[in-house]
């Protein structure tokens, strides 16, 4: 579930409701890059344009694990890890999230602990990264691509046990976001395995626009980093728009982006823990080549 429109798409604000799925799934495990074990943690979403639902494992082991989101439906779907304090539901987190896609603080009990990107109709998106011990929730967002209609998106809870061993993969492209800017290099035409390293105190995300020829960073900024509604076609190729789940300040995961070649965009919507405008507003917004 993201802290912002999902993609900007529609560069409004879109109510948010939650659905609340029981379900477990298995969770195995796979060689990681140094000769070890680690944890696949598994989520499913199935569903349709009216409703969509979402499996996860009732308990999993903490420290560095494989998360996969399979998409079953017919809808991409998103996905969002929440860690929470207590025993707060899933509606408390909604609650919190809807405000603060209106520049509303965020509590201290709410941690954005990442999650797999994107998930197309029949496909299996992946991300790798540390989970803490705790309670969390898995929010599966269906993309309707800028429509104010369209199916709720899932949400079921599962909870993280004592942490356990493992390294992220090293990988050749990296995403570092700051508090406020964003620095890149290696990033590929294609499936890239990305480090996506946020370095800042803020939460962060990354979403990123592939310009259309011709048009330049000036272009992408009228639209998204301006509060008047765009008018006319965008700069950028809107089906090939991608981005990653939020992260707290301080947090790494690795994982695979679909990146269209040439100059693209990168973008963070998501605002301070303690409110206030988008980071786009102040200046979290820059151009990278991807090769």
């Amino acid at each position: 579930m993201r802290f912002d429109t999902r993609r900007r798409r529609s560069m409004m604000v879109l109510p948010v409701a939650l659905v609340l799925s029981a379900g477990v799934v298995a969770c195995g495990s796979d060689d990681d890059d140094d000769g070890g074990k680690r944890e696949t943690v598994s989520f499913t979403v199935t569903g349709n344009e009216k409703e969509i639902t979402a499996k996860a494992p009732g308990t999993v082991k903490g420290g560095v694990v494989d998360l996969e989101l399979k998409n079953d439906g017919k809808l991409p779907v998103d996905g969002q890890l929440i860690r929470v304090d207590g025993d707060q539901t899933a509606e408390d987190v909604e609650k919190i999230i809807e405000g603060a896609g209106e520049g509303k603080p965020i509590p201290p009990w709410l941690h954005a602990a990442g999650g797999p990107p994107t998930a197309v109709p029949g496909a299996t998106s992946s991300a790798t990264q540390e989970l803490a011990p705790g309670n969390y929730y898995f929010f599966g967002e269906p993309d309707t691509e800028g429509e104010d209609e369209g199916p709720a998106p899932a949400a079921v809870k599962f909870e993280v046990e004592a942490n356990g061993d493992g390294e992220l993969p090293k990988t050749d492209a990296t995403i570092t976001a700051r508090d406020y800017s964003f620095e890149a290099s290696g990033l590929k035409a294609g499936k890239n395995e990305v480090e996506i390293d946020n370095a800042g105190k803020e939460l962060h995300h990354v979403i990123a626009f592939p310009l259309l020829p011709g048009k330049t960073l000036d272009d992408a900024k009228k639209v998204l980093a301006s509060e008047e509604e765009p008018s006319g076609p965008p700069p950028f190729d809107e089906k090939a728009i991608t981005g990653t789940a939020v992260q707290e300040g301080g947090e790494k995961q690795v994982l695979d982006l679909d990146l269209k070649k040439g100059k693209n965009v990168l973008v963070c919507f998501i605002s301070d823990r303690k409110g206030g405008p988008p980071h786009v507003a102040k200046g979290m917004i820059s151009e990278t080549n991807v090769e």
